[in-house]
């Protein structure tokens, strides 16, 4: 596969489809069930390609299955590796990101919001819960029944809605049962603060930024911003703003006949030189040679 971002499959159609982010790195997700927002796919994750999912956020709770390998999530300030013997739940609203540690690696995901729940037993058990315990992830113990039900769903058969809900609901069932209040996440203004200079680089990595611009943006100063991104992406800032341009360089490399200036250009490094040095510090080979490998043909 020559995509620079892990292939997305939808269990049900088997249909393939690009991630993809708003303006505000929110993740756009194409639910399957009529009537109800679950979505089911899997990734597949190349690791000599380099491939990882950038910092992102969803509006749905996600419950993660590394079927094959293993992954590194960072959610908010905390990094933690998932392999198939546990599930990872995310909750909505949560900012992070995933990358593979030495080998390829094969995932299934779950977003859903909790409308398939009777309306009584959500506004009176499940809703007074997430709101008395806003935590940004949990590890869900994942049982052989569960583990056969999903790799049935991978490879031969398709879930229906109420398998689908069966599976979540014993899930949300442990949760509730099982939950550590001392995971209790506390940094909502802060990480409202970060996001807000997400946002910026989004929106301006085109652009020459500096420390000073993330920091303004965000009405903090620049020892704050500092801290943050240190906290949340174990990088300086001027680093991230590096890393997120060479992401979308490697999107046009792969996808596009642009020459490597052209790339370098729109991905808003100034030189040339520069450019290719950082991609073949973070790829591992210079910006053609990467085309050239990995690129499918026909694009």
């Amino acid at each position: 596969m020559g995509n620079s971002k892990p292939v997305a499959q939808n269990i049900l159609d088997g249909t393939t489809f690009e991630i993809k982010l708003t303006e505000d790195l929110e993740e756009q997700i194409k639910y399957d069930f009529d009537d109800y927002e679950i979505a089911i796919f899997t990734q597949a994750y190349h690791h000599l390609r380099s491939d990882y999912i950038p910092i992102h956020w969803h509006n749905a709770l996600q419950i993660i299955w590394v079927y094959q390998g293993s992954l590194e999530y960072q959610i908010n300030n905390k990094i933690i590796t998932i392999t198939e013997n546990s599930l990872l739940l995310i909750n909505n609203r949560q900012l992070h990101s995933s990358k593979t540690i030495n080998q390829n690696a094969n995932v299934l995901c779950m977003n859903f919001n909790l409308d398939f729940l009777h309306p009584k037993l959500l506004s009176a058990h499940v809703q007074p819960f997430f709101n008395k315990n806003p935590f940004a992830y949990y590890l869900l113990p994942l049982s052989l029944e569960q583990k056969t039900k999903m790799s049935e769903w991978i490879n031969d058969k398709k879930p229906n809605f109420f398998s689908v809900v069966a599976f979540l609901t014993t899930l949300i069932e442990h949760l509730l049962t099982h939950y550590d209040v001392a995971m209790k996440n506390n940094e909502e203004n802060e990480i409202a603060l970060f996001n807000q200079m997400l946002q910026f680089v989004q929106e301006n990595y085109q652009n020459s930024i500096t420390v000073n611009d993330l920091a303004s943006c965000a009405l903090i100063n620049k020892n704050a911003c500092n801290q943050l991104f240190q906290k949340y992406t174990r990088l300086s800032p001027i680093k991230f703003v590096n890393k997120h341009r060479l992401y979308i360089a490697q999107g046009l490399i792969l996808h596009t006949n642009k020459s490597i200036s052209e790339i370098s250009e729109e991905a808003g490094f100034n030189q040339v030189s520069y450019f290719v040095e950082l991609f073949r510090k973070n790829y591992h080979l210079a910006p053609l040679q990467y085309r050239n490998k990995y690129r499918v043909q026909g694009e």
